[in-house]
């Protein structure tokens, strides 16, 4: 049980980083092209409190995530990760309001599939 709640804090720590991040970058925009613009724009960015959050959450979840791998084999824990991918892609739309083509819902679907054949 214990394996379960570390990797489900893991899923949880991942996604929210995720979003956080993805949020920061509409406040500080896109990594510019010219070399002169990087330092300003990586202060710009890492004074962001989104962006540290996120990177945050980053931290919690490699910390839950060493956690579970030290109670369960990574053959069992590591396929639960694509809940991940499935969060992040049913909650973009939502967030950000995101079009989210049906090709890429269909491969969540093998994924979820894949995480079920995986789970018996």
């Amino acid at each position: 049980m214990t394996a379960y709640i570390f990797i489900a804090l893991t899923i949880l720590f991942t996604v929210c980083g995720q979003l956080l991040v993805k949020s920061a970058t509409a406040q500080f925009g896109h990594v510019p092209g010219k070399l002169s613009e990087v330092v300003p724009y990586l202060v710009k960015a890492f004074t962001n409190i989104r962006l540290l959050a996120g990177l945050g959450c980053a931290v919690l979840g490699s910390i839950t995530w060493m956690t579970a791998l030290s109670t369960t084999d990574i053959s069992f824990a590591y396929p639960f990760m694509g809940l991940a991918i499935v969060l992040v892609l049913a909650l973009s739309p939502l967030v950000f309001k995101e079009t989210v083509p049906w090709t890429r819902w269909l491969g969540v679907l093998i994924v979820c599939i894949g995480l079920w054949v995986t789970a018996r």
